[in-house]
């Protein structure tokens, strides 16, 4: 579940360690970072010379509304024809040159380190860089010069690879848009910027579809928007729908992370201990025969004596769950029977995506592996020598990313959670459209459909009865009135309570 939101903060402690969470930038990395800021201008007037030059081409950067830190910035220009006579393009996908400004040793890089990611919660932000960076000088912002790391690729039109480049670049966008405002142009087939959204959109489509043959995974994540008032309670939450302009911007992320993986493996002889890896491996077949056995219980039985559940046949079968109310609980389930992606120096391909060479190139400002990739990638291209040490600390340097990106995970979720208490906890008794996520011996778990908020319906709680929970069919029955819930059933709930520091929501089934 992804998050969008207004400000101010939530008032209720998270479950995750408030020291670890609440961490003030020290003194002097935040000297550091206002001192580089207030010098960059400077900076960058005297590296852009040494560097390819893209600020004459149509460049923009496509974010949510709200965001601040640009880390990734797109440009197009069409080419003449090639051999074959077929539309030819060169499209630019410009990183944030976080590694230039943050160095190995700096104040500012070990607060980087022990950071390792930006932090997602519903009310703020708690960024890995301080502000002067994150927000302003690395930040990709429209009209002004800014540093960047590229990868730019010349592409047919149907989105084959004819050629590509890598190294490090000055840009400047041309327009910062919002996802709504891409959509919405796109859809028109007029406005700013149309022609070369349209060129982005067809050929991410092609990008698209290559990866879903080849058998990446179609999981589709739930986004949120929660609106807060000024005293930081939320007052609104609204299910967002993913848009078109989204996988844009999604798929030449990946197609930038992908090539730059695959180049630097070439470029280390497909050593190990060389590089940062973003990997995913194959799922556990006991996770996968659980997931099955999980997904029987809402009626999905087409698994049956599958000797191999392929990438290709889940694919088809997400496809039919679009707008059931069990569409989330299942999708949810699918990720988790998945293997956990991590960082590792040593490569065995993106079994999510079905890419053989992966990494995280492209989003330096919030990830600090990125950072790495960008620094190592910087020395493989110049042929140089890595300074000592460098390699020998990659693989310490991984796990300590994959903790505290696990880290973030547990303190984005339950934000989650406590915004949505206190939201519902301003709704007692009002009635909403549930679905029966799971079940045990004392109640039914229900997830409310507007918000994606999961709360207990205890036996007394539901109609009237006496009732029996069959663990092995997971079917709780009225032993009176044979009134019977099934996973995966709709059903009227009548909020009781929302408790935001025990984040404990009861609900009460009700008839129609």
């Amino acid at each position: 579940m992804t998050v969008k939101t207004k400000t101010p903060p939530l008032k209720e402690k998270l479950v995750v360690d408030s020291t670890m969470l609440e961490m003030p930038f020290p003194a002097e990395v935040l000297a550091e970072a206002e001192q580089t800021a207030r010098q960059g201008a400077a900076l960058i007037e005297a590296e852009a010379p040494k560097r390819r030059d893209f600020r004459g081409l149509p460049t923009f950067t496509i974010d949510p509304a709200r965001a601040k830190d640009f880390d990734d910035a797109l440009s197009v220009r069409l080419l003449p024809p090639g051999a074959d006579g077929r539309p030819t393009y060169e499209i630019g996908v410009h990183i944030a040159d976080v590694a230039f400004y943050v160095r190995p040793g700096t104040a500012l890089d070990n607060e980087a380190r022990k950071r390792a990611t930006s932090i997602y919660l519903v009310d703020r932000v708690i960024p890995m860089l301080p502000p002067a960076l994150s927000d302003d000088l690395c930040s990709l912002k429209p009209n002004e010069d800014r540093l960047a790391f590229s990868a730019v690729f010349t592409l047919d039109d149907q989105a084959n690879i004819l050629n590509e480049w890598f190294g490090r670049t000055v840009i400047r966008s041309s327009r910062r848009f919002t996802y709504e405002e891409v959509e919405k142009i796109t859809l028109a087939g007029e406005g700013e910027y149309f022609a070369e959204l349209h060129i982005l959109k067809t050929l991410a489509g092609c990008l698209d579809q290559k990866k879903i043959r080849a058998g990446a995974l179609a999981f589709e994540e739930d986004e949120y928007l929660f609106e807060v008032d000024a005293e930081g309670k939320p007052i609104s939450i609204i299910k967002e729908e993913r848009m078109v302009s989204h996988k844009l911007v999604e798929d030449f992320m990946l197609l930038a992370n992908r090539q730059v993986a695959a180049h630097v493996s070439k470029l280390v002889k497909h050593r190990d201990h060389a590089f940062v890896y973003r990997i995913h491996d194959a799922p556990n077949p006991d996770k996968m025969n659980d997931f099955i056995n999980f997904i029987k219980l809402f009626g999905y039985r087409q698994f049956n004596g599958q000797r191999k559940l392929t990438p290709q046949i889940l694919n088809a079968w997400l496809k039919t769950l679009a707008g059931k109310p069990e569409e989330d609980i299942l999708n949810d389930a699918a990720v988790r029977a998945m293997s956990r992606a991590a960082y590792s120096t040593k490569n065995i391909g993106h079994f999510g995506l079905a890419f053989k060479h992966y990494t995280h190139f492209t989003s330096p400002i919030r990830r600090y592996p990125d950072v790495l990739v960008h620094r190592l990638l910087d020395y493989y291209l110049r042929g140089q020598r890595l300074p000592e040490g460098w390699l020998a600390e990659l693989d310490e340097l991984c796990v300590k990313a994959g903790e505290r990106e696990q880290f973030a995970t547990v303190a984005e979720r339950d934000s989650i959670k406590l915004a949505q208490c206190r939201y519902l906890e301003e709704h007692q008794g009002k009635v909403f459209d549930g679905v029966v996520a799971w079940m045990a011996d004392f109640g039914l778990f229900i997830e409310e459909l507007s918000t994606g908020a999961r709360g207990l319906a205890r036996f007394r709680n539901l109609p009237k009865d006496y009732y029996l929970f069959d663990e092995k069919k997971m079917v709780v029955s009225g032993k009176r009135t044979k009134k019977t819930f099934r996973l995966g059933d709709q059903v009227k709930i009548r909020l009781l309570s929302a408790d935001p520091v025990s984040r404990l929501i009861d609900f009460e089934v009700v008839l129609d």
